[in-house]
């Protein structure tokens, strides 16, 4: 349908028209030939004067007087005000002058806030404006309005959700920049406007518009002017103001007060930029420090604040321990960060505690929560970005990755996992390997660089059962062993290879098949084989061959070498048994220190006694000091006890230890079972084994289970912890 524009609207434009030739010619006049009618268009369209309203009050303001932009006067419409910086910032600046604020004098920031007497900039447009914040009790322009009073821009930064996810550095801050894909960019990411500096020639941040053009902060200096008690020309440290004259650093004297605090005449100043009592300097810094002390409404303690929130004033350390444990609101009955407290001293969110504002619903399940960038709740904004670190396209999620997907976005706790996909090289490897998930496997792990992120990875990968479950400690020796047989000699690998594979690392396959490989035994394994090639290495350097080597030799290595003495005893003796060496050689083991502190019979036994009779002790705590006791037995063997190493008959119970059974005390096995059918902390019933662990320990080991021949080990920490 063609739309047909009405007699005052075909008038309005015609006006509009005649006013931009008549600013374009007027701007001309002004300013001089060098600005030419393209450039003048250009520069009214920047300071968004071109059309509308702004249009007529720019013409009305430069028709009224010849000198409008010479001498601009107070009554400048802010689109005048930007039209004059943008002239002096293209170097049109002889014939055009800054509107000054009517309060500070300044012409940086531009003045385009009204006054009484003018023209003011942000800052003194602020303070005119300023008002007491209903939160934090400072003198500041109020910015919003809540159910407690108007508050400071500080205090609405603080508030939840307020912080979203900048897109460069990935951190939670104040969003100062909308991009248009719905991203946003904090103060520190977000492009700064760069203007060249007259004075230096660099593109740099203008600290200031003089005649001359912008001037950066390393150039620019205070004007000076004249002192009015020195009457000489300086940089002025108090500003005119009514019948005070402009002072100068070296005239001006602090006044001398009644100080509001200690009761004293000593100078000093007006705090809360000069609006509030006098404080002398000596009181100034205590009562600052005293400002800042609030008594925290979850805590109780008398800190500094980190927020205001509708409960109360939060120090810093519960506000982020709120933020990262959400709990449940008693109002709503959802998992959300509780800001508000209900009169009967429930605990509830943001949106219970504002019932009159629209609450915040997520664009992805509809529901309110406490939003996220991308209007998501903190569970969907989850589900997102696991979706996008594991599929190719960043939204269509292989079936193979589905078990991963699941074990990361159905934490309990969002916010730990979401903080671990943003900043843990765990997380970013493992978004490097999903790209190919059919080639996923430990050899591919293996090839890695072995750090804490692989290992991570790794048992995250195992813990969703995308790999199978293996001996890691074995693993570790093996990898290793490859390794460092790689970059040795061609002599001397094919004395270790046979060493390394045949000895070590076969004794390590039948130790972890009985579940007796740890973490110490690898690094003793390792190092025996570090010992054998170090021996070979001196061998090579003293000029022998193994089969040359003689007792006098392998003396003078063990003094030589006394760290390594008892290392390189496992290779000798491998090599003797295989006539590689000559028969007899010996390394004589030093004389180690006897015992020299002995407990006494009696001790010994009421130690014992106790441990059988006393009941207030906890009682896994007795049986375990119990077997200490009867059997020597160390921790280590005693938390992999389980139940099938108890057995009873018509007349003994019995307790197999390294495959012997050994008759129990009928007290102590009284104790045992009382402690099994009274359910013990250490059960496995959530596991679905059979057997449960005899205290005290860890829980029950399934590799002594004869029916969880194939249960794997336990998973690891959730993503989030640490990588």
């Amino acid at each position: 349908m063609r739309k047909y524009l009405t007699p005052d609207q075909i008038r309005l434009r015609e006006d509009l028209a005649g006013a931009r030739d008549r600013i374009v010619v007027l701007l001309n006049l002004a300013v001089g030939d060098s600005l030419r009618m393209e450039q003048a268009q250009e520069f009214v369209e920047k300071a968004r004067a071109w059309s509308g309203a702004n249009a007529f009050r720019l013409l009305r303001y430069l028709a009224s007087r010849p000198d409008a932009l010479s001498a601009p006067t107070p009554d400048c419409p802010p689109c005048g005000v930007r039209l004059i910086a943008l002239l002096i910032a293209s170097g049109h600046g002889e014939n055009v002058g800054l509107v000054p604020c009517s309060d500070c004098g300044r012409t940086n920031p531009l003045p385009t806030y009204a006054g009484p007497e003018g023209r003011l900039c942000y800052g003194c447009s602020s303070r005119r404006l300023a008002v007491p914040c209903a939160r934090c009790g400072k003198l500041a322009k109020a910015v919003a309005r809540r159910p407690d009073g108007r508050i400071c821009q500080v205090c609405k930064d603080k508030e939840p959700g307020s912080r979203k996810e900048c897109g460069s550095c990935r951190r939670m801050m104040i969003p100062t920049r909308h991009l248009p894909d719905g991203t946003y960019l904090c103060q520190t990411c977000a492009p700064k406007k760069l203007q060249t500096c007259c004075r230096c020639g660099r593109q740099r941040r203008a600290n200031a518009l003089t005649t001359d053009g912008p001037v950066c902060g390393t150039c620019y200096a205070s004007p000076p002017r004249r002192c009015g008690i020195c009457e000489q020309v300086t940089p002025i440290r108090v500003r005119a103001k009514g019948e005070t004259p402009d002072i100068c650093y070296r005239c001006y004297v602090p006044p001398e007060k009644l100080c509001t605090v200690c009761g004293r005449i000593r100078r000093g100043h007006h705090i809360n930029h000069g609006n509030g009592p006098f404080h002398c300097d000596g009181c100034v810094p205590y009562e600052a420090r005293k400002r800042q002390l609030h008594t925290c409404a979850l805590c109780s303690q008398e800190r500094k604040a980190g927020v205001f929130w509708p409960v109360g004033p939060v120090c810093p350390l519960c506000y982020r321990t709120a933020l990262t444990q959400p709990e449940r609101c008693t109002m709503c009955d959802q998992q959300r960060i509780l800001v508000g407290r209900t009169l009967d001293g429930g605990r509830i969110c943001k949106a219970c505690s504002f019932p009159d504002e629209r609450p915040d619903y997520c664009s992805s399940c509809q529901q309110p929560a406490d939003l996220l960038p991308g209007r998501r709740c903190p569970r969907c904004t989850l589900l997102a970005k696991v979706t996008s670190l594991l599929s190719r396209d960043g939204t269509t999620l292989d079936a193979s990755l589905r078990p991963l997907a699941d074990v990361l976005s159905d934490a309990p706790n969002p916010y730990p996992v979401l903080a671990w996909l943003r900043r843990s090289p765990a997380a970013r490897l493992l978004g490097q390997l999903v790209t190919a998930p059919d080639e996923l496997d430990h050899a591919a792990l293996d090839a890695l660089p072995q750090g804490h992120a692989t290992t991570y990875v790794r048992g995250l990968l195992t813990t969703a059962r995308l790999l199978p479950p293996r001996d890691e400690n074995l693993a570790l020796l093996i990898n290793w062993t490859a390794r460092t047989l790689a970059k040795l000699p061609g002599h001397q690998a094919i004395l270790i290879r046979p060493f390394a594979e045949w000895h070590i690392v076969r004794d390590a396959r039948r130790r972890s098949a009985r579940g007796r490989y740890t973490y110490i035994a690898h690094k003793g394994d390792c190092g025996n084989i570090r010992a054998a090639i170090d021996f070979l290495t001196w061998l090579d350097t003293q000029r022998h061959t193994l089969q040359g080597l003689t007792q006098e030799d392998l003396d003078i290595w063990a003094i030589s070498r006394p760290t390594l003495r008892a290392r390189s005893i496992p290779f000798i003796r491998w090599a003797g048994a295989r006539r590689l060496t000559r028969a007899n050689l010996t390394i004589e083991h030093p004389p180690s220190q006897l015992p020299g502190h002995f407990q006494l019979e009696e001790d010994h036994y009421e130690e014992l006694r106790r441990c059988l009779s006393d009941p207030l002790l906890p009682s896994d705590v007795r049986i375990a000091a119990a077997l200490i006791r009867l059997y020597a037995l160390p921790l280590t063997r005693i938390v992999e006890l389980t139940t099938d190493h108890l057995h009873h008959d018509a007349d003994h119970a019995y307790l197999t230890i390294i495959r012997h059974p050994v008759v129990l005390p009928p007290k102590l096995a009284r104790l045992i079972d009382d402690h099994l059918e009274d359910g013990s902390r250490h059960g496995n019933e959530a596991t679905g084994t059979c057997c449960r662990a005899v205290p005290p320990g860890a829980p029950a080991t399934l590799r002594d289970c004869p029916t969880n021949s194939s249960a794997t080990a336990c998973p690891p920490a959730q993503p989030g912890t640490r990588p």
